[in-house]
């Protein structure tokens, strides 16, 4: 059982970066996270992963060009603008129209001022305001 770290940023541009940077520290490694929604203010529960190219169900976000990379509009600027992080949820399961189960994988959008806990490489970390 890994002990939990507690990281208590001062202001809000602190604790974005921070989480940014933690997430982005899984690297191509399943993280997990802990956020409030926006809406409603419910408590939602996601293992993530980044760098997924061509995931054979969900189709790639809006905003990136065939390489991958960040159009000069599109998802990659909507998220900057909006302080949040697009990745893939990885246990969201995907059915099809007779509701068998046909793979796992959604693009999901974490909002990084909301974010209350992140488990990344075997450590976690709490982020308290």
């Amino acid at each position: 059982m890994t002990q939990e770290k507690v990281l208590r940023p001062k202001t809000l541009p602190q604790r974005i970066n921070k989480v940014r940077d933690l997430i982005r520290s899984a690297g191509t490694t399943i993280g997990a996270v802990h956020f409030e929604k926006r809406r409603g203010g419910g408590l939602r529960k996601m293992a993530y992963r980044l760098h997924v190219r061509n995931p054979s169900i969900a189709a790639k976000p809006r905003g990136l060009d065939d390489d991958g990379q960040p159009r000069r509009r599109g998802r990659y600027y909507t998220d900057l603008k909006n302080l949040q992080m697009t990745v893939l949820d990885v246990n969201k399961v995907i059915r099809d129209k007779d509701g068998n189960i046909v793979g796992r994988g959604a693009w999901r959008t974490i909002p990084l001022e909301l974010v209350r806990r992140i488990a990344v490489k075997g450590k976690a970390y709490t982020i308290k305001w």
